[in-house]
């Protein structure tokens, strides 16, 4: 039976809930950079008291940012590959998905622009491995499942593929709005292309 929660507690998460809304709505539209504790505070209607009550600073913010848009579009990539019809289906959907968020400065500009000036790069690439290592290693066997790679998966592949999107996410993050049209077409192109000799016979 699961535990009841205190109306303190609930009120503390609807308090940091607000702070992370708020936090994410001026990170994507002013940057890490551009963006203060003050104005976390106005945009919440909270005094600046409050931000640190529950966070150590704007790096804790951005972080807990982060993890909120990371979980969010993790979450969406999970829905693409299961409700697809077969793994190769599911792995295209997912990556499609994966490039349309890139091109939404709530997920592009705050994890691939300004993730890596606000977290750290080591810290930035921690938190990358822990969110999307998993996920790409679960493809990459789904696709092995069913027939579909010319040879079984090798250990480094998730780290290998990871790397690719990392850098497909920073070009998108980085890009001008007018440019993600044609810039995520190619994208998808080159994957494409990657997929296709991972499943040619050799």
């Amino acid at each position: 039976m699961p535990r009841a929660t205190s109306p303190r507690a609930e009120a503390t998460a609807a308090t940091r809930a607000g702070l992370v809304e708020a936090a994410t709505a001026l990170f994507a539209e002013r940057g890490f950079a551009e963006t203060s504790i003050d104005d976390v505070a106005a945009v919440a209607g909270m005094t600046k008291g409050a931000v640190y009550h529950h966070f150590a600073g704007k790096a804790a913010l951005f972080e807990a940012v982060f993890s909120a848009r990371e979980a969010d579009v993790h979450e969406r990539l999970r829905a693409a590959l299961d409700d697809a019809p077969d793994q190769m289906a599911g792995a295209r959907a997912a990556l499609t998905t994966f490039l349309e968020a890139c091109t939404e400065p709530a997920y592009g500009r705050i994890v691939f622009r300004d993730g890596p000036l606000a977290l750290g790069w080591e810290r930035w690439r921690e938190c990358e491995v822990d969110y999307a290592y998993a996920f790409i290693a679960r493809v990459l066997d789904g696709l092995a499942r069913e027939g579909h790679l010319a040879r079984p998966p090798g250990a480094s592949y998730p780290t290998l593929v990871l790397g690719m999107l990392s850098s497909a996410g920073q070009l998108l993050g980085q890009a001008p709005p007018e440019q993600h049209p044609a810039l995520r077409a190619e994208l998808l192109g080159f994957f494409d292309q990657v997929i296709a000799g991972m499943t040619r016979t050799p």
